[in-house]
């Protein structure tokens, strides 16, 4: 694969996180300012998820009608709208609609994750897609602090919080665009057609598939789990370190930013290897028994350095399960689906990232820590029950080859 080709990829989606990043830890704040209730809060934040839920399959099968360049293009023009929206969004109304079109926008993972599986072997699949989980990382390791200087500056100089941050992730969306505009060329082969052109969560024949496909149905369910037990994890984990550790908002963004850089470095650099190595099914098993044990211990610490010990166990298993799932998702689907498999699973896994945070939270209130987290760790060890069983089933390229 051209490391031109690989290096607007990882732009495209570090733009994505990156502008995520920058707006969602202010949203409630703005929501507030102009009159929002606490639900309507909650569904201002909800909806960009909610959005990726519904479009990143529709992304992915018109990628595999039309190609992947121009659905990248078209997704990338429509964040730059979204996040230029929410720049001068003075009213509830408008920054529900930049939210809205934002994470319409917002949806194309999935996309950039079939034009690497277009243009890598099977070998190194799991290396190029570490690549885009190396993006979500520093997406959110960058993205709040940036967010935050810019709205101080734009503040002390009688501006709305949410105009510089909102241009400049307009205008990171609208260099990735351009770039790609000039440099990114087509991966998707020609004679490569999806079998029906309904976007594949209405597709009856792509669910029965799931059902009938014991290897991605079960890829599928532990990617939906373990981003659940992790979306879940990065509201509770807030909750627990305000409320027992007495963290400031510095004390959370180091946090935050030790655990970032634990998953960039493992999704950037060391899962190629490993996946070469062991394989990746073997690295969901250890990842998935990784966040188990993260998870669980942490009602037990009383201890800052404990902490950040448990989190380490934590940001393993993230840096190891989300691009060895979505590699093989590409392995256990035949070429002319990975756009439209891969759009379904990053669908799914927004609408994890949606539900995550409700059901922790819940549990949260229900039985503080240890309800949040022994809950995550229910759902992370059932990923690894499952895990374990795909070791013994055949890939499609096993099957085929």
């Amino acid at each position: 694969m051209k490391k031109t080709s690989l290096a607007v990829l990882f732009l495209t989606v570090f733009i994505d996180l990156i502008g995520f990043g920058m707006v969602i830890p202010f949203l409630s704040y703005y929501a507030r300012e102009y009159g929002a209730s606490g639900t309507t809060v909650g569904m201002v934040a909800g909806i960009y998820s909610l959005m990726q839920f519904f479009f990143a399959p529709v992304w992915g099968r018109l990628s595999d009608r039309i190609g992947r360049r121009p659905v990248i293009l078209i997704s990338l023009t429509t964040s730059c709208i979204g996040y230029f929206l929410f720049a001068f969004s003075r009213s509830l109304t408008l920054l529900f609609l930049s939210r809205i079109i934002a994470g319409a926008g917002g949806a194309n993972i999935g996309t950039a994750q079939a034009y690497i599986a277009d243009k890598t072997t099977p070998e190194n699949r799991a290396k190029g897609m570490g690549i885009i989980g190396a993006a979500f990382g520093l997406g959110f390791i960058l993205g709040p602090p940036l967010s935050g200087v810019l709205s101080q500056v734009g503040t002390n100089h009688g501006m709305t919080g949410n105009l510089l941050p909102g241009l400049v992730a307009a205008s990171l969306s609208f260099l990735a665009l351009s770039i790609a505009f000039f440099v990114l060329g087509e991966s998707k082969a020609p004679d490569l057609r999806p079998r029906s052109g309904i976007p594949p969560q209405f597709d009856r024949r792509v669910w029965s598939q799931l059902a009938g496909h014991g290897l991605l149905f079960a890829i599928i369910a532990t990617l939906f789990l373990t981003l659940l037990a992790v979306a879940g994890m990065e509201t509770s984990v807030t909750l627990h370190v305000t409320d027992r550790f007495h963290f400031t908002q510095r004390d959370l963004s180091w946090f935050f930013f030790f655990m970032g850089v634990i998953v960039a470095g493992i999704q950037g650099g060391l899962i190629g290897r490993l996946a070469k190595r062991f394989g990746e099914r073997v690295l969901v098993v250890a990842g998935a028994a990784s966040f188990t044990i993260g998870l669980a211990l942490v009602p037990f610490v009383w201890r800052v350095p404990l902490l950040y010990i448990v989190a380490f166990f934590i940001s393993i298993g993230q840096g190891l399960t989300y691009p060895s799932l979505t590699s093989l998702v590409t392995k256990a689907s035949p070429a002319s689906e990975h756009g439209s498999m891969l759009g379904l699973a990053s669908g799914i896994g927004s609408l994890a990232r949606f539900l995550g945070p409700i059901v922790c939270g819940f549990l949260y209130d229900l039985a503080q820590s240890r309800g949040a987290f022994w809950g995550g760790a229910v759902l992370t060890a059932i990923a690894f029950v499952l895990a374990m069983r795909m070791r013994k089933q055949p890939l499609l390229v096993e099957a085929s080859g």
